[in-house]
């Protein structure tokens, strides 16, 4: 069974606890694949070359990184650079990892046209760099696994024009489990989890099947809403948010920590129950 774990790329994920606990389970003969996000990197680069991070929210409130061509540019080398400190980090813990920092990974098509929302007003955004994902080299992932590589995959992919494009990392690691028919989707970040009041970590919601979705997304606030956009799109038994910043975290979220969302559809597809 393939496990894959998001590593979000916000301030305040606790990258060093989440590589040890997954060094750990790696080296018990668990088999785990790692993407990654890069939007604290980034955005840390854009403002020391002068050239600051922009969102763009669209009319549902979806929120992403404005990719125009410069931003293309320090994203991935954003990209690059945590790909490379984490496979570092995974190979001093003993682990053996390879890096997959290009658009060598995932597919997408280039969003000619997003709808965003500026200044209460929706405006047509043609010159983003972002794009929707189509597919995912599966072949080569799990060629890396036989080999008993981990392989670390970056959020960039490569456009039907041949261009990199910047992809969203939760929606990233849910095509590679769909593609890898994975066990269990695990995202790590700065939060606990799906919380009915955001500034409350005691209202955690701690589990819904996904065909309750519709009564828990209007919990979700700014990058929570692809989150649950990844629950979905994986199609996979299980996808579990939880917070990178509690001791043995993968630990503790395969232990029932954060909110774990179930797709009893998916379960009983791959089990014939």
């Amino acid at each position: 069974m393939t496990y894959v774990l998001k590593l979000g790329g916000g301030a305040g994920v606790d990258h060093k606890a989440a590589l040890e606990n997954l060094a750990r389970r790696v080296q018990a003969g668990e088999q785990w694949l790692l993407v990654h996000g890069a939007s604290d990197a980034a955005n840390r680069l854009a403002e020391e070359v002068g050239y600051p991070a922009r969102t763009l929210t669209t009319p549902g409130g979806h929120v992403s990184r404005y990719t125009d061509a410069r931003t293309l540019e320090i994203y991935s080398a954003a990209a690059a650079s945590v790909n490379q400190q984490l496979v570092a980090q995974l190979e001093s813990l003993g682990v053996r990892a390879v890096g997959l920092a290009g658009p060598n990974v995932i597919a997408a098509r280039r969003k000619a046209a997003i709808r965003a929302l500026h200044n209460g007003r929706q405006i047509i955004v043609r010159d983003d760099y972002s794009g929707t994902i189509t597919g995912v080299d599966a072949e080569l992932l799990r060629a890396l696994q036989m080999a008993g590589r981990v392989p670390v995959v970056a959020p960039l992919a490569m456009g039907e024009a041949f261009e990199r494009l910047n992809v969203d990392g939760d929606l990233a690691a849910a095509a590679i489990a769909r593609a890898l028919k994975a066990q269990t989707l695990v995202i790590l970040s700065n939060v606990p989890g799906l919380l009915r009041e955001v500034s409350d970590p005691a209202s955690l919601i701690p589990a819904f099947d996904l065909s309750e979705l519709q009564r828990y997304e209007a919990y979700a606030r700014g990058r929570m809403k692809k989150k649950l956009l990844a629950a979905t799109q994986a199609g996979i038994g299980r996808t579990i948010l939880a917070d990178s910043r509690v001791p043995s975290p993968l630990d503790a979220a395969l232990a029932g920590g954060g909110t774990h969302i179930h797709n009893e559809v998916a379960y009983a597809a791959a089990t014939g129950d």
